[in-house]
């Protein structure tokens, strides 16, 4: 079988992309092995995903999404530009705003120019408790544990992944060491990431993230290049802590995320960019 792919980036995270209006989709039980061999960075085209567009019933535009271990997982929020900077471009959709279904929910995108997409990541959500999110005068959100007889504060967000943020004033420490050992406090269930923050001013912070694992084919724990739902949950951290305003630049080691917390609405918009790398044809052979 012959698929016509796409590779796309998007702050570094790179994805191929398959349009399934112009060819075939993949049976269903070839999925997971397809995903297994184009994702391999020696042996196939190799991204951190695959992403498979199409459209049918009520849904005009649909993304599923495979990580290099073959299992279909929610599309990140890189990936998501990805996908509607394609469909855009490709006549897939004539709108500058569109709709973009998942298996996580139907996601809003938004054409900003040539290299620059909008994807409304939804309402904040306090941590565990799965309760909505909102500024509030006067109300502490931060918690504290204690790391290496050091008591540690952070304030927990949870959008479509849980994340634990923790304010620096430098990145004048041993990152991996330190992201891990507080990644392994109890208080921290596994699927949670831990955010760092630097807080610049009112409109800008920077932002390394300790990535959970078990998305993307990422072994488990291990730094992000630019964590979209990071930068969405840090955004949310600093205001609600008095650091930043609602618009912020968020500065990642990937590139950069614009990132917009409505005070009416309470959603958030996370703006970035979405590149082409190059396209071509992968073999693939059917129920192998």
């Amino acid at each position: 079988m012959e698929i016509e792919f796409l590779k796309m980036q998007g702050c570094g995270e790179d994805t191929v992309v398959m349009d399934c209006f112009k060819q075939p989709k993949p049976k269903p039980t070839d999925l997971p092995g397809l995903a297994r061999k184009i994702l391999d960075r020696r042996r196939g085209v190799g991204a951190d995903s695959l992403l498979l567009l199409d459209g049918s019933g009520e849904h005009r535009i649909s993304v599923q999404c495979f990580e290099a271990g073959g299992e279909d997982v929610p599309v990140s929020g890189n990936a998501m530009r990805c996908a509607a900077r394609y469909a855009s471009d490709s006549g897939i959709s004539v709108e500058e705003k569109f709709a973009i279904e998942t298996t996580s929910g139907s996601f809003t995108t938004q054409i900003i120019d040539s290299a620059n997409v909008r994807v409304d990541m939804g309402m904040p959500l306090r941590g565990r408790d799965g309760a909505e999110l909102r500024e509030k005068p006067l109300e502490s959100f931060t918690r504290a544990l204690v790391v290496d007889d050091r008591q540690v504060t952070y304030t927990p967000v949870s959008l479509n992944a849980s994340y634990g943020v923790i304010f620096v004033t430098q990145f004048d420490f041993s990152f991996p060491r330190t992201a891990r050992t507080i990644a392994a406090n109890p208080e921290f269930p596994d699927e949670t990431g831990i955010c760092f923050a630097q807080v610049y001013n009112r409109e800008e912070l920077r932002l390394r993230v300790w990535e959970a694992g078990g998305r993307l084919g990422r072994k488990k724990g291990s730094e992000g290049l630019a964590s979209c739902t990071g930068a969405a949950s840090a955004v949310v951290a600093s205001v609600v802590n008095g650091f930043t305003d609602r618009e912020v630049f968020v500065h990642c080691a990937g590139g950069d995320l614009y990132v917009q917390w409505g005070e009416r609405d309470n959603r958030l918009q996370l703006t970035g960019p979405a590149t082409y790398v190059f396209t071509g044809t992968y073999y693939f052979e059917e129920g192998a």
